[in-house]
């Protein structure tokens, strides 16, 4: 075999791994963006729709929420707009100087993992200006008829709306009420903690075959490049 044929078949060949290893990697990142279960969202509100889009103070007519301790104000979308940008959301202590709580219609949920998100933000009035607690809370639960879940936050007044996730493992077929209360020292001033953006979704998970066959692709692929190196 001559220095030029030799040559060639090292670049035919040197072009051939390039390509296993392209395919074999393209392999790879398919099953892991296919491998795995997507999540679902079974529950959502971001009380946009609420009465027409316009605010409401002492507001208990939502669509997928009943008040269970008076009272909610819904405000935003340009009135009592306190953090602008996010539409309308809740402010869980209401204008009757009382702070409220509102409980999800029932969501029928499937065994498996779930996820709970929602946003809180402060108050945003300041305490040093204005007559009100220098603390509010608001107390996150659920429940499927006993608790499953139930946790207090707490933001300063001038915290604009911030992320929060809940991991929830279900058993067993279910039907899940979600709930958010206020809380005021003295019972109620007026503002308090605000609400936005509630969303259960079930959680992804990876296949157990799909995490095998990705396994087997790297390992090909890192045998490639060895005997590339050869």
């Amino acid at each position: 075999m001559t220095r030029y044929e030799d040559n060639f078949q090292r670049s035919v060949g040197g072009s051939i791994m390039r390509r296993l290893k392209t395919v074999c990697l393209a392999v790879v990142l398919s099953l892991a963006c296919a491998g795995g279960s997507w999540a679902g969202v079974v529950f959502s509100d971001s009380f946009d729709g609420e009465n027409g889009g316009s605010y409401a103070l002492d507001y208990g007519a939502f669509t997928k929420w009943s008040v269970s301790v008076p009272s909610v104000d819904l405000i935003g979308n340009g009135d009592y707009d306190w953090w602008p940008g996010n539409g309308l959301y809740v402010d869980m202590d209401g204008s009757s100087l009382s702070a409220g709580a509102i409980t999800s219609i029932p969501i029928v949920v499937e065994p498996g993992k779930y996820i709970l998100s929602f946003q809180l933000a402060g108050c945003f009035w300041d305490p040093a200006k204005y007559p009100h607690e220098a603390l509010d809370m608001v107390t996150v639960g659920v429940s499927d008829g006993s608790l499953l879940f139930s946790s207090a936050y707490s933001l300063a007044y001038d915290q604009g709306f911030t992320p929060y996730s809940v991991n929830l493992d279900i058993s067993q077929a279910s039907t899940l009420t979600l709930s958010f209360e206020g809380y005021s020292k003295q019972g109620g001033d007026n503002v308090g903690m605000l609400l936005d953006d509630v969303v259960l979704e079930t959680k992804p998970a990876p296949a157990p075959g799909a995490i095998l066959l990705g396994s087997a692709g790297v390992a090909l692929v890192g045998w490639l490049r060895r005997r590339s190196m050869l």
